[in-house]
């Protein structure tokens, strides 16, 4: 058994990015709510050529939308800015104009004291404050749109789990989804306690300026349209993820 980002595998199959996160996507309880009625059986439809089955997953929640050594007041900051950032949300930063590095999760507090980088995006606060940011940034802003949430879908040996009694089956399918929300729950503890911690280190705590988010999701809808249409399977995951989502907001307005 195992779990894992889906969007390391985006070597061997484009759609995979998605089942991680989108920009601008499923809320972390809608995520949890898709993965139980469509997501699950896309996954394994994406990697069914494997010898693995997905029974499940943990989802997290969102991430901060950056920590900054500079001040974000309009989209126009944003240009020429010195970020470290992965997946989508890197893509949609370079559109905006940023320049865009990758480097491991050690090396950003020194690549931030040092000025090699202005700003980055890690992870949620709560996981951001273990790694000290507090020192050597001025701003944490905060916004779902980037990363709404992260799934982390639990995976099995196929013949393996062909092996196993029901009844097992059963009980690590269902323990599965209680740790989700376990998980959940701590982490959306931990994330409100670092915010408060933030701030008694002098950091501002504020929300990312609207134009930048509302760039940002524009860009996001335009790229996956772009990505659908080069890749039937791609387009067949993002449309049920927006199908889900719009249904879910207009039958919940936010859930």
């Amino acid at each position: 058994m195992g779990s894992s980002c889906t969007m390391y595998w985006l070597d061997r199959w484009p759609a995979a990015g998605l089942f991680t996160y989108t920009v601008g996507g499923l809320s972390p309880s809608e995520a949890m709510l898709w993965s139980m009625k469509e997501g699950l059986s896309l996954l394994n439809e994406m990697t069914k050529a494997t010898n693995v089955e997905f029974i499940g997953g943990i989802v997290t929640v969102p991430e901060a939308f950056m920590s900054s050594k500079k001040a974000i007041n309009t989209k126009a900051d944003i240009r020429g800015l010195k970020i470290r950032a992965a997946g989508d949300g890197g893509i949609m930063f370079s559109k905006m104009g940023a320049s865009v590095v990758f480097l491991p999760g050690g090396e950003i507090y020194e690549a931030l004291q040092r000025g090699v980088i202005d700003a980055c995006e890690i992870s949620s606060p709560g996981f951001d404050w273990t790694l000290a940011t507090y020192e050597v940034i001025k701003y944490l802003y905060l916004s779902p749109v980037r990363q709404p949430m992260e799934w982390l879908p639990i995976m099995v040996n196929k013949k393996w789990w062909a092996t196993m009694p029901d009844s097992l089956k059963m009980m690590i399918t269902e323990m599965g989804k209680a740790s989700a929300w376990n998980y959940l729950s701590k982490m959306t503890q931990a994330d409100v306690k670092a915010i408060a911690d933030f701030k008694a280190k002098g950091v501002q705590v504020l929300p990312i300026p609207k134009d930048v988010e509302t760039e940002m999701a524009t860009l996001a809808d335009a790229y996956y349209k772009e990505q659908s249409a080069k890749d039937p399977f791609f387009k067949k995951v993002y449309d049920s993820i927006k199908a889900s989502q719009t249904t879910y907001r207009e039958t919940y307005s936010r859930l």
